[in-house]
Order: C-alpha cells, then structure tokens, then sequence
C-alpha cells in the first residue's frame, strides 16, 4: 500500500513537471531565400514567426503550430526594374523530432509538416493571389537554461500553385518562453 502511495505521489511530481515542460512559445524571423521559379524572379526577403511548442511526455517527438508571414521584393527583368513585392502568409502543423543529446543546454532537432499558405504577388498591373496547400521539413537547435531558449533554424517550404509550386527556404532566429 505505501508502495503504491509512492508511486502516485512520483507519478503526480512527474506529471506536473511535463506539464512545466510540455508547452513552448516562440518569436522569431530572418531570412526568407527563395528558390526555383520563384528564385528567378524575386530578391531574398524577409520573414517573422510565432510558434506553439507542444512536447509529448516521456517521447522524442513534440507537436509545433506556428504562423509566418514574409515578403520578397521582385528581381529587375533585363535591367528593368519590375515594381511589387510577394507576401507569404500561412501556418503549418509540424512533427518535431527532439534528437537525444547529452548536453541540455543545446537541443538539436528535426521538424516535417503541412499547412495553408496565402501568396500574392502584387504588380504595377494589379495583385493576383491564391490559398493553397503547403509542406515543408528542416532542421534546428535551441539553446540555454531556464524558461527562454534561443532558437535558429533552417528548413524549405514549398507551397502548391495553380500550374506549379512556390518554394523557399526561411532561415530564422529567435527565442521562445516556457510555462514554468
């Protein structure tokens, strides 16, 4: 019987220290570099980001939901400059796989999801838009102690199109806030 006493008592203190753990909040922003077609036609921009961190007690593998919203400006065409800008804005629902590591003030991880992005491409002739299906995958680390880490991290995104697709990759810093 104290036995057990015991082990509800453990069970509860480690309940309540996943629970600590278990939800993250985060800013960042950075770089936004396209690639591809949307590479050939527009300059590197920029990108902010806010992301909810969910880890799963006792797994390796946590759940992020985050927003982005970014802006690229267009390439001259022939020594023409081409006026307007891109303007990304989506979220993504994301696996993340924390690698095991023996330090804990650095933590490496790896992440893959999907979501909706909103693109519109605005012009001298007009704006043109579209809301379509988004995935992506990367790799990062965060870094340090207590309830704020810093976090940077690299990863591709690709957005479908009407006709093709809208890639990029989003290098970003940030710091994000624990509940305890």
């Amino acid at each position: 019987m104290l036995g057990l006493a015991v082990l509800g008592l453990a069970s509860l203190g480690a309940t309540a220290e996943a629970r600590a753990q278990g939800t993250r909040f985060g800013l960042g922003g950075g770089l936004a570099a396209p690639t591809g077609d949307y590479g050939s036609v527009d300059k590197g921009g920029w990108h902010a980001l806010a992301k909810v961190d969910f880890a799963i007690p006792m797994a390796p593998v946590g759940v992020r939901v985050e927003g982005l919203y970014g802006r690229t400006s267009h390439k001259d065409q022939s020594g023409t400059a081409v006026p307007g800008n891109t303007q990304l804005a989506g979220g993504l629902a994301s696996l993340v796989w924390n690698v095991p590591m023996p330090a804990p003030m650095f933590k490496p991880y790896v992440l893959a999801g999907a979501g909706v992005y909103h693109v519109k491409v605005s012009t001298s002739l007009g704006d043109a838009s579209e809301t379509k299906l988004a995935y992506g995958g990367g790799a990062g680390g965060s870094f340090g102690a207590g309830p704020a880490r810093f976090f940077v991290e690299g990863r591709y995104l690709r957005v479908q199109e009407s006709g093709g697709a809208m890639t990029f990759f989003p290098i970003t810093a940030g710091v994000t806030f624990g509940l305890k």
